[in-house]
């Protein structure tokens, strides 16, 4: 018998051990045997023991998972009247254990238990995003309930390369609604909004930024023209304020506007003819590099698309000197040394460490600007299907292209657990043993015994940074001294 059945059997039984709930991952045994004998004192909880506790103990925090469950059915009774039923949500046990803040957001609404019902994959569907109110309180409660049901959907078995997407979708919706309530609130009609960074390329986060610049078609004088931005401006401070702003459930997005033309010392919107102006006279390599991913999300489609057209001979030249490539290389160099400088701990950072997801974003980018100007099909802001692309074109091995995919989705997998606990924007590869073992659970390895599955991990991160980096340093080789 493994060691999860045998370990479900003595909670059940009331004389299980200490060692053996270690063994599966517990930091704090004792107190979750405290906390599976509560839980199992519970009528409906008991009743399905067997089906929630194996799930609990392969969660990052199997007592915390015990705990905030029967929190949970006392609470759905005292409000509902009646009991829990469990059936309705496999994933439930998983998700406490797995991440305290959408534990405390259930404790608090348990109503959003119905965003966890499963669909007949075995995990609930993806996040509507369909009708989303123009009000800030409406799209904070829409971020919360979208993350709540992709966390559940990728710990319940769904391929992780979904949760990309599902989080960048239920991000552009959000924004479009922000969009709509700040023009509601400050009077003035909404610009362009455009996404760049992982936003951009369908590739966000669990907890990130959203990259966005604003642009809009310019009004006939210079003097409309400048009586207008300044209230556009006042609509980009609304809109970043409010989503910003903490309410009931938490916050709307964080927002970066530090890529738009000239940085934090430009304007906060541009006209379409500024903009581009600015990159034809100023535009910087790693501003060609960052543009690869400018996608239009919401507002006038014109100005968008005038925007994304005008830039297109800026991004994609017909040649590229060596010299280029060689840049993005010494950019992402200067990123470690200034990183090692201020003291990070750039070996253990799954995103600007060595072999990290920069090496595979920058390399893939680097490949994009040799490629693109000639070959129109590499043009996208999606790594993934850039790589694809890029295999297709002849410009990279399918077997490279292949083995950067995939771990590219190992890294980008394992930045999510880190960002599951608590929603903090952290990119950092834990160094603490009971850590590795917790961070393990929430990327889905289940092997019963936790240390297994911490050893596997590790072994997994060496072989997915040192493939990383090698390819990186084939293909971006470092100019000779």
């Amino acid at each position: 018998m493994s060691l999860i059945r045998e370990l479900v059997a003595s909670l059940r039984a009331g004389t299980a051990a200490s060692e053996a709930l270690a063994r599966a991952g517990e930091g704090d045994p004792r107190r979750a045997l405290e906390a599976f004998a509560r839980a199992r004192a519970c009528p409906e909880l008991a009743a399905r023991f067997d089906a929630w506790a194996p799930e609990a103990l392969r969660s990052a925090r199997p007592g915390f998972a015990a705990e905030q469950l029967l929190a949970l059915a006392e609470r759905h009774r005292e409000l509902a009247g009646n009991a829990l039923d469990l059936g309705r949500f496999p994933a439930l046990p998983r998700v406490l254990g797995s991440s305290g803040f959408l534990a405390r957001l259930l404790l608090a609404r348990p109503a959003l238990l119905h965003d966890l019902a499963s669909g007949p994959e075995g995990w609930p569907p993806p996040p509507d995003t369909s009708a989303i109110a123009p009000d800030w309180e409406a799209i904070r409660e829409a971020k919360y309930r979208g993350l709540l049901r992709i966390a559940a959907r990728d710990l319940g078995g769904r391929p992780f390369r979904a949760s990309l997407g599902e989080l960048s979708t239920l991000a552009d919706a959000c924004l479009a609604s922000a969009l709509a309530c700040a023009a509601g609130e400050t009077g003035v009609a909404a610009p362009a909004l455009l996404a760049l960074g992982k936003l951009g390329g369908r590739e966000l986060n669990f907890s990130s930024d959203v990259d966005v610049l604003f642009v809009y078609e310019a009004p006939a004088t210079l003097e409309a023209d400048f009586e207008h931005n300044r209230a556009v401006a006042k609509l980009v401070r609304a809109l970043r304020a409010g989503l910003e702003a903490r309410g009931a459930l938490g916050f709307g997005y964080r927002v970066d506007l530090e890529l738009r033309p000239e940085g934090e010392t430009g304007p906060l919107a541009n006209s379409v003819d500024a903009a581009l102006s600015y990159y034809e006279s100023f535009g910087a390599e790693w501003e060609r590099q960052a543009l690869i991913r400018l996608r239009p999300v919401a507002g006038p489609a014109a100005a968008a698309e005038a925007l994304v057209s005008g830039l297109a001979p800026f991004v994609w030249r017909r040649s590229i000197s060596p010299a280029s490539l060689r840049a993005v290389r010494e950019m992402k160099e200067r990123i470690e040394r200034e990183r090692r400088d201020a003291g990070r701990d750039v070996d253990y950072d799954l995103k600007e460490g060595p072999g990290g997801i920069r090496d595979v974003e920058f390399l893939t980018q680097a490949l994009q600007l040799f490629t693109g100007g000639r070959e129109p099909s590499v043009r996208s802001g999606n790594v993934l299907e850039a790589l694809e692309a890029l295999a297709a074109a002849n410009a990279l091995s399918g077997e490279t292209a292949a083995a950067l995919a995939s771990a590219y989705l190992w890294l980008r997998r394992a930045e999510h657990a880190a960002q599951l606990d608590e929603e903090r924007q952290t990119h950092a590869f834990p160094r603490d043993a009971a850590a590795q073992r917790a961070h393990a659970r929430r990327m889905g390895y289940a092997d019963d015994d936790a240390e297994e599955a911490r050893v596997r991990l590790l072994d997994d991160w060496t072989v997915v940074r040192t493939e990383v980096r090698s390819h990186f340093d084939e293909l971006l080789p470092a100019e000779e001294r």
